[in-house]
């Protein structure tokens, strides 16, 4: 999926002037399947004002013991988000999320 790209959970503005002095580019875009993963993976339920229900809040995951748990909700999110996700795989250093668009 081609969204506009974030770079420090922020927009990324590359603006470029045309001949005439306006601006012809400004946000950058390009693919967005791993920021919305990662923007999914931080946000905790009820930040996003219009859809409270997104977001898995990985930052509680640090003392939890059930990983089977975070793996069925980092799904959930992520096929909420209209991915079809073929496997998620938590370990120690990194969640991997292999997942496309549909």
């Amino acid at each position: 999926m081609i969204g506009i790209q974030l770079k420090d959970f922020d927009i990324d503005i590359k603006t470029k002037r045309g001949i005439d002095g306006k601006i012809a580019v400004g946000m950058v875009v390009g693919d967005a399947l791993r920021q919305n993963q990662a923007v999914i993976l931080t946000m905790h339920k009820g930040e996003l004002k219009e859809r409270p229900a997104v977001g898995c809040g990985i930052s509680d995951m640090l003392l939890d013991y059930d990983p089977a748990a975070w793996r069925h909700e980092i799904r959930e999110q992520m096929e909420m988000d209209g991915q079809r996700v073929n496997s998620v795989t938590i370990t120690t250093k990194e969640i991997k999320i292999d997942a496309e668009y549909r």
